[in-house]
């Protein structure tokens, strides 16, 4: 099998492209393709080929042509930096998208993985309790990030929807807990204190990288995956406990000492739709449980006797969960 996974340097690539390889073994061609210098050690050099290309350029073609016969495209390029531009922004998450799609489907690539996210769905006050594909996607589109993954997840509809040869699965995952670096989620919730906001406590959910790199492998592995998929991890629990399982403590502020015009009061490096921490956004993961066979219970189970230190920004371990999986 070969796999042409873009953003293949980024943190998410060289976790994945080792799952890889530990589940396939040398049954596996991954090839890393990034815009990004390499800077992998001997370990992910040998999980990985690198490969300079940018997905946002005509000549990214040069690697199908090179690369001859290509299973399945996972596309990891997202870019979500302050310090890009708007249009660069697009141009990387939506337009890039685009073009991979064109591409995997002009070179007869079987499959084709773009990992989405639950913030399409919006957070809102209707919400229903356990949110399925088919929902509309309401998320706030005056925010960047949230405006560009609605665009791009769409746009792999359309094609998922189509009657070609190129399957397309979209995993739209929950909040991913980061066991080292920064996302949304941890810097959020990086202090000892946490602020949410007076007066609400909203179901939330959070993954594990763990149980995201499951969810590639069980796609990978279905011949019949197409469409979207949600995917959530094991915990489900009011933001407030959440919050508390990881050894923190939350501290309910009024808005106003929260955010100012979209930003924490604290950060000015985080932006976003405060409503996330406001209203439920939560998912049911039935589709994928039955057609992927992906049980994040199960996994959960599994790595049980896992060492999950609690003081270094691993998730903790949580066993109460709310029952919809």
């Amino acid at each position: 099998m070969k796999v042409l996974m873009t953003g293949g340097s980024g943190y998410f690539g060289k976790l994945l492209a080792g799952r890889l390889r530990e589940e396939y073994g040398d049954d596996i061609d991954i090839v890393g393709v990034d815009v990004r210098e390499c800077d992998m050690d001997e370990q992910e050099c040998s999980d990985m080929r690198h490969v300079f290309g940018d997905s946002r350029k005509k000549r990214i073609e040069d690697v199908f042509k090179t690369e001859g016969s290509i299973d399945a495209v996972i596309h990891l390029a997202f870019g979500q930096s302050e310090e890009m531009s708007t249009d660069e922004r697009m141009m990387t998450n939506v337009y890039g998208t685009f073009q991979m799609l064109g591409l995997a489907k002009k070179y007869g690539v079987r499959q084709f993985i773009y990992p989405s996210s639950t913030i399409v769905y919006g957070a809102r006050l209707d919400n229903p309790a356990l949110l399925r594909e088919s929902h509309p996607l309401l998320g706030n589109r005056d925010i960047p990030s949230v405006r560009d993954r609605i665009e791009a997840d769409m746009i792999c509809q359309t094609q998922a929807q189509s009657s070609s040869g190129l399957r397309v699965v979209i995993l739209r995952m929950v909040p991913i807990w980061r066991s080292s670096g920064e996302s949304l989620l941890t810097m959020y919730m990086k202090g000892d204190y946490v602020p949410t906001l007076l007066g609400f406590d909203p179901m939330f959910q959070i993954i594990y990288e763990d149980e995201v790199l499951d969810a590639f492998i069980a796609a990978l592995k279905c011949p019949t995956a197409r469409g979207a998929y949600n995917i959530r991890g094991h915990i489900h629990l009011p933001l407030g406990e959440v919050i508390r399982r990881l050894g923190k403590k939350p501290v309910p502020l009024p808005d106003f000492l929260v955010h100012n015009n979209g930003r924490f009061i604290w950060s000015k490096k985080l932006s976003f739709d405060f409503n996330y921490i406001k209203y439920p956004f939560t998912v049911d993961g039935a589709r994928a449980f039955e057609e992927l066979g992906y049980d994040p219970a199960a996994l959960k189970k599994s790595r049980a006797e896992r060492n999950r230190p609690r003081d270094d920004g691993a998730a903790p371990d949580v066993s109460g969960t709310a029952a919809g999986s």
